[in-house]
């Protein structure tokens, strides 16, 4: 069966996905991680964290992230400094934009997380209780697509390591060091719940790669994903 599409656009004045390689100070992601979308999609269907999780493993889904920032702050989280605790930084996106994409082939769950999304049980929420996010734009897209580029998104694998193996073919490739570069990180996929909202741990884990503005090309490895508008939008297995 074909693969469909819930493609959703939404837009926060902060968004902070925390990064936990850092401790007393909070840095963010520069999009959100894949158990993110998760809860996101589950808040608007109305299901608890545990339950949004089990939802996107009764069919296989496939998901894409492309987003980004027009600016960062940092907020004073925690400022008492108390016995056995320390003062904490927050980093935080604002006024975000992301564009997230769920796909199945099965048809009619992707078009119940569709009309979730239109119409949310629960507000949603990007990384932290109070960056609420705003739906700007649900759309239902239909089969897939590759592309040897993609540009802010989230990618699975070590992106860095692609690029530079191209050399090895006589590949034409460029490297500099700044914040839009590719960032290759183990990210969370999979939580073992003690209970519906209840402590979690993770029991999984994944490559992904932050992909920045700067954008790669990956002439000899396409990207498999789909293109909403003029925009392509790379996906994974979840």
């Amino acid at each position: 069966m074909e693969w469909q599409y819930c493609a959703v656009a939404l837009r926060a004045q902060t968004a902070s996905f925390r990064n936990p390689d850092f401790q007393n100070f909070q840095k963010t992601f520069p999009l959100p991680p894949p158990t993110t979308v998760v809860g996101l999609a589950g808040a608007a269907l109305g299901l608890s964290p545990q339950a949004a999780q089990a939802y996107f493993e009764q069919t296989p889904f496939r998901l894409g992230v492309r987003g980004g920032a027009r600016g960062q702050a940092r907020d004073l989280w925690k400022y008492r400094t108390l016995p056995g605790r320390s003062v904490i930084t927050r980093e935080l996106l604002v006024d975000g934009w992301f564009q997230l994409v769920l796909g199945s082939p099965d048809h009619k769950l992707v078009g119940e997380l569709a009309a979730a999304l239109e119409a949310p049980v629960q507000a949603l929420t990007l990384g932290q209780s109070d960056s609420l996010a705003k739906v700007v734009r649900v759309e239902l897209l239909h089969g897939e697509t590759e592309s040897e580029r993609c540009t802010s998104a989230l990618v699975e694998g070590d992106v860095l390591a692609q690029v530079l193996a191209q050399a090895k073919w006589g590949q034409g490739f460029s490297l500099t060091v700044r914040d839009s570069d590719p960032m290759a990180y183990q990210l969370p996929t999979r939580f073992q719940y003690k209970s519906a909202y209840g402590v979690r741990a993770v029991v999984q884990r994944r490559l992904f790669s932050f992909v920045g503005a700067a954008g790669v090309h990956l002439p000899t490895a396409p990207l498999r994903g789909v293109h909403w508008g003029d925009e392509f939008i790379p996906t994974f297995d979840l």
